[in-house]
């Protein structure tokens, strides 16, 4: 546990989500923005499920370009790189650049169905929140010496596990399996069938 939490903390992506997070606490805790927009707060916590499973589904795994550039080494760093190698430590978290693009079109969104940039902060701070607990999760899944003290925290672990090492198509969640739940892809490795591309998602063999 103390392995796994010291690699956490001193990860870039995690100390400066740490920044952004207790920036965004202040400013809205400072103001009435928190008591005046209380469940924006929790709209990204409650949603994250189905956004996760989405997002691992239908952008992460995306057919890998056939052109060799940046939009390729970018999808390799992202996550078809994690794929191929998940023991490597650094392919574990959440790169910089997609967070900057991810974070950044989340608060226009956010700032235009509350019609305030100030206001969007409430949300965009809830989203940081839950994206420091996947992160954290996410870690502790492929960290060999982390035992789970949860039945759930077990279960969530070999999941994330048959996903990578098992079939690839399904069990997307990481931090819990509702979404794969309601969507039909929560399967143990008894049930389906040991993928040969699980190391190779979406045409990457480099």
């Amino acid at each position: 546990m103390l392995t796994v939490f010291k690699n956490y903390i001193s990860h870039s992506t995690v100390i400066g989500f740490f920044f952004f997070l207790i920036t965004g606490l202040y400013f809205i805790t400072s103001s009435s923005l928190l008591l005046d927009n209380i469940y924006w707060f929790f709209v990204p916590i409650i949603l994250a499920p189905f956004y996760e499973w989405y997002v691992h589904k239908y952008q992460l795994h995306a057919e890998l370009t056939k052109k060799d550039g940046w939009y390729r080494r970018y999808q390799i760093l992202l996550h078809h790189g994690h794929h191929r190698d998940p023991d490597n430590i650094r392919l574990q978290f959440a790169p910089w650049r997609y967070l900057i693009y991810v974070y950044g079109q989340a608060y226009l969104f956010y700032a235009l169905v509350m019609w305030s940039f100030a206001a969007a902060i409430v949300p965009m701070t809830g989203q940081l929140l839950y994206h420091l607990w996947y992160e954290w999760m996410h870690l502790a899944h492929h960290s060999k010496t982390y035992k789970p003290m949860t039945s759930v925290g077990k279960k969530l672990k070999d999941s994330h596990m048959s996903h990578h090492f098992h079939n690839e198509n399904y069990n997307w969640g990481v931090t819990n399996m509702a979404g794969d739940y309601i969507f039909g892809t929560l399967k143990n490795n008894r049930s389906i069938e040991k993928s040969r591309t699980a190391k190779s998602i979406a045409g990457y063999t480099d």
